[in-house]
């Protein structure tokens, strides 16, 4: 017994003890283990203040990166608009404008439509009408034909004429002063051009194309059988002696003169007021022979013509009316015994409105200023004009067909209108009621 006791009190002593061991090492690890842990925290708690170091300033500089820049355009300056008025008396100075090309509507109003280069942004030029043909242009060109042609009864005679002249001197009193213009008159063989260069509409320019065309073929008391013409032009006419056309129209002396004229002067708009295409050709063969019986009895027929032409005009000088006109001898035999065979004529060679167009073209081009001022806005390479025909012919037979197709063909190349009036009566209702 004694011996069992001691070996129970022996284990329980050692079981006590490393129960104590135990219990101690746990203690001392969980000693550990807050130690670990607060020190970790106080480590994170911890705050740290940095020293002020005063450093240098430096000087802000610009970045420069290289940056590609396209030249700035000038944006192209609109005009203001003007308001074309019916003009009252004024006297207004001459305007001396600069041969201005490139730019279509430069002293016109700004609205839409237009021609030239500019009118895609609404530039319109100052527009004029003429016996209801219309055209637009800042020079302005009028050609009056003032051949026997013209003065024809069947179109309305020498008081017709008068009234194409006085409704050419209101049509001008009408436009803005700003607009240039001249006026020709031709003949056959002959051309006489009022104004040296163009001119602005001023009442005072006006009023000398007035002073001008009024003694033109005007109705006089007493007057003779050739009180017509040319001639019969007031003071202050130039004779177009200088030949500006080109071959092949260089020698020919018609309308086609000072038209080329205006091409020098570089008119916009060409108007034509003329009772035919014109004796615009030449000879080609010589005239086929006739025999000397056939032509000795033309000839007394057309004597016993020009005997009934006069006895009607000493019967109307005899009522104060002007005498009857009829242009050469073949319309005068026409005209008392229609039907009679004329001498034959010569083989001839019309111009065609495609060549007149050649040397209207050519002749701008030859005097086309070298240094023109432009605008920029009408960049293109042509030079663009118009030619409009009022196209006067007879009210009994109406137009010529070979003449009212080169006219209409002519205006079509260039541009231009056309229209034909027949007689005294289309003259009065064509005519503006102002």
């Amino acid at each position: 017994m004694g011996e069992k006791k001691k070996l129970f009190f022996s284990r329980h002593a050692k079981s006590s003890a490393m129960v104590v061991s135990l219990a101690i090492h746990a203690l001392l690890i969980v000693v550990a283990l807050s130690f670990v842990a607060v020190t970790v925290i106080k480590k994170e708690d911890q705050r740290f203040e940095a020293k002020q170091i005063n450093r240098p300033k430096m000087a802000m500089k610009k970045l420069q990166v290289p940056v590609k820049m396209k030249p700035k355009r000038p944006k192209p300056k609109l005009r203001k608009r003007i308001t074309v008025k019916t003009r009252t008396d004024r006297n207004t100075p001459d305007i001396k404008m600069p041969d201005i090309s490139g730019i279509k509507g430069g002293m016109g109003s700004v609205g839409d439509g237009g021609i030239g280069g500019a009118a895609g942004i609404g530039f319109t030029m100052p527009e004029i009408n003429i016996f209801g043909v219309k055209g637009r242009g800042e020079k302005i060109f009028i050609i009056l034909d003032s051949t026997p042609f013209m003065m024809l009864d069947e179109i309305g005679g020498i008081p017709a004429y008068t009234i194409i002249k006085e409704e050419l001197v209101k049509i001008l009193g009408r436009l803005s002063p700003t607009v240039l213009f001249n006026i020709a008159v031709y003949d056959r063989g002959h051309s006489f051009v009022l104004f040296p260069q163009m001119v602005s509409a001023t009442s005072a320019n006006v009023a000398k194309v007035d002073a001008w065309l009024k003694p033109l073929n005007a109705v006089r008391t007493k007057m003779g059988d050739k009180d017509y013409g040319v001639k019969t032009l007031g003071s202050g006419s130039q004779q177009i002696t200088e030949n500006f056309a080109m071959d092949p129209l260089q020698n020919v002396r018609q309308w086609n003169q000072p038209a080329c004229l205006a091409m020098k002067e570089r008119a916009d708009a060409v108007f034509l007021l003329t009772e035919g295409w014109g004796e615009l050709f030449h000879n080609v063969a010589e005239r086929k022979p006739w025999s000397p019986e056939k032509l000795q009895r033309w000839q007394e027929i057309r004597d016993r013509a020009q005997r009934k032409l006069d006895e009607e005009n000493a019967d109307r000088r005899s009522k104060g009316q002007p005498p009857r006109v009829i242009p050469g001898p073949y319309a005068l035999v026409e005209a008392y015994f229609p039907g009679t065979e004329n001498p034959p004529q010569p083989e001839r060679h019309w111009y065609t409105p495609r060549e007149v167009v050649d040397v209207l073209e050519g002749t701008r081009k030859k005097w086309r200023p070298k240094n023109p001022l432009t605008s920029g806005l009408d960049k293109k390479k042509n030079d663009p004009f118009s030619i409009n025909v009022i196209h006067f012919v007879r009210a009994d037979t109406g137009a010529n067909a070979n003449d009212e197709a080169r006219l209409r063909q002519l205006t079509s190349l260039c541009g231009g209108d056309y229209r034909t009036i027949a007689g005294m009566d289309a003259i009065k209702s064509s005519v503006s009621s102002e």
